[in-house]
């Protein structure tokens, strides 16, 4: 990064106070939402990011530490190591994700209510964008959920990777991000309820939902999946020991 520049202001702050560590954090942090900084970038050393931040180096790596932990840096060692702007990993988030609504305690009404939000949206936008090989894939899980009836978890493992694929065909990176989080929360409570009579009929539902993007029909794709996922959230929620043919 240049920022020695005749005229042109330092990018970086020094910083004076009890969280000197958290600071660095701040500011880096901000660099990169305002495009100061992009991924790829080498940030710094921990000797040359105390120098710049004019802190101790405990403070620098405390920060170097943190800024890794979150996934805004990659530590690498070595003659040209040092810290570097880390690439978009969404997989990582996604983890993240599913890890703090675990820990806080998400209710299934709270699940269900983000089901609606991204699944059916997706639907929609799917319908719009999918292109020949996203209709591939999705065409591939459903002929893999036919040889699955008989095994409840493995089926309901792949009904979810067929959700999962109908999402990515909507090509919006958020709520891919945002399902593939939400799934490690939202697939414990199918798996109890799989059977394989439920299995026909879930495959039923999946190949009228693929019909409608295949057909490009974005109002119907999102009926059916709106339908669906609100038959689920009523089930579900009623304590309702078996769902039905809209519920994965």
């Amino acid at each position: 990064m240049k920022n020695d520049a005749v005229g042109v202001a330092p990018l970086w702050e020094p910083v004076q106070t009890e969280t000197l560590s958290w600071r660095i954090v701040s500011q880096v942090r901000s660099a990169v939402f305002s495009g100061q900084i992009k991924a790829g970038e080498f940030l710094g050393s921990e000797t040359s990011l105390s120098a710049q931040f004019n802190v101790s180096r405990m403070a620098a790596r405390d920060a170097l530490r943190t800024l890794e932990a979150v996934g805004i840096v990659q530590i690498r060692m070595g003659a040209k190591g040092g810290a570097w702007i880390a690439p978009g990993n969404p997989e990582r988030f996604a983890d993240a994700l599913a890890i703090q609504l675990h820990l806080i305690g998400v209710s299934a009404e709270e699940i269900f209510d983000a089901q609606v939000a991204i699944e059916v949206t997706s639907a929609e936008l799917a319908a719009q964008n999918a292109t020949p090989d996203d209709l591939t894939k999705l065409q591939t899980v459903l002929a893999e959920l036919e040889a699955l009836r008989a095994e409840p978890l493995t089926f309901t493992d792949a009904s979810m990777r067929f959700r999962e694929a109908i999402v990515e065909a909507s090509h919006n990176r958020v709520l891919l991000a945002q399902f593939r989080g939400l799934r490690f929360v939202l697939q414990p409570l199918l798996e109890p309820n799989t059977t394989r009579t439920i299995a026909t009929r879930v495959i039923r539902s999946h190949k009228a939902v693929l019909d409608a993007i295949a057909a490009h029909d974005s109002t119907l794709a999102r009926e059916l999946m709106l339908e669906r996922v609100k038959a689920i959230r009523s089930k579900v929620l009623s304590g309702t020991a078996t769902l039905h043919a809209e519920d994965e």
